[in-house]
């Protein structure tokens, strides 16, 4: 787990440290990158962050910016859409998103325009036929996690202000239970991206808005109280989790509806319960 989130956890500490920007261009030397590790072919949601040679992070919500993406030797069939900004740790540091189609596995370029300013260095991102996780129309995997009801919570969650809804239901029995699930993937004591707390909170937001719906958090380690034995849970092996954190969605049939890999907003989480 730790060797796999390498490429995440530079994307993401880049994008969290350094000075807010300030309103305008870019800097001179500042770049774009990738902050997502897991895309596949069909619709995906794209997260880039922006940073200086130093590494302090410079999107924010006052640099609107377009992003566009293409096959490599295909930039006449370019899309191009607005990045939205999000913030991955609360009035600290963000990223922009935005949903594109990929039609094809393959290296795929993509390029960040300032509005109203000349464009960051390209770079490429890699599509893959299949995601290592469940992907949107798949069946959720079945895997037994810990609840509170067999456990002290201090022994399942990391969460310093843990909701105990969230860890009634083990992920097997929240699945079947013909119920939608939320299902947060997270460790905030232990994140290798610094991001699970505020998005693990992001999903608490709206669980009271929810009462139908089950929600679960799904500590990503064991062995909590030993942080240099930690030991990933069999879930994420079961999930096919490259990173952490993330958010699926899946419906009262056990099907994953949506699946986000780090940020996520509260909207979006309601959008995909159809709310």
């Amino acid at each position: 787990m730790r060797r796999a989130t390498a490429l995440l956890i530079v994307a993401l500490a880049l994008a969290a440290c350094g000075d807010d920007a300030a309103a305008g261009p870019f800097p001179e030397g500042a770049f774009a990158f990738s902050a997502s590790s897991n895309l596949a072919v069909g619709r995906e949601r794209l997260l880039v962050a922006v940073s200086t040679p130093q590494g302090s992070r410079l999107a924010a919500p006052t640099i609107p910016v377009t992003i566009s993406v293409w096959l490599e030797g295909r930039e006449d069939q370019s899309q191009e859409l607005p990045g939205e900004f999000i913030w991955a740790v609360p009035d600290v540091s963000g990223l922009y998103k935005a949903n594109f189609e990929f039609d094809q596995p393959g290296l795929w370029d993509v390029r960040v325009t300032p509005v109203g300013s000349d464009p960051l260095a390209d770079f490429t991102v890699e599509v893959s036929a299949d995601a290592t996780t469940p992907g949107v129309g798949d069946p959720a995997p079945q895997s037994d996690t810990p609840v509170v009801a067999d456990h002290p919570i201090a022994e399942i969650s990391t969460d310093p202000t843990p909701d105990l809804r969230f860890y009634q239901l083990s992920l097997k029995d929240a699945v079947i239970s013909g119920q939608p699930t939320v299902v947060v993937f997270a460790t905030p004591r232990f994140c290798q991206t610094a991001i699970c707390g505020p998005t693990l909170d992001r999903v608490k937001e709206i669980a009271d808005a929810h009462p139908d719906v089950n929600f679960v958090h799904v500590e990503v380690y064991t062995n909590l109280d030993d942080p240099a034995n930690l030991q990933v849970v069999p879930a994420v092996v079961e999930w096919g989790l490259p990173t952490e954190p993330w958010v699926f969605v899946v419906d009262a049939a056990g099907i994953v509806t949506a699946r986000f890999e780090g940020v996520v907003t509260p909207e979006e989480i309601t959008a995909a319960l159809g709310g």
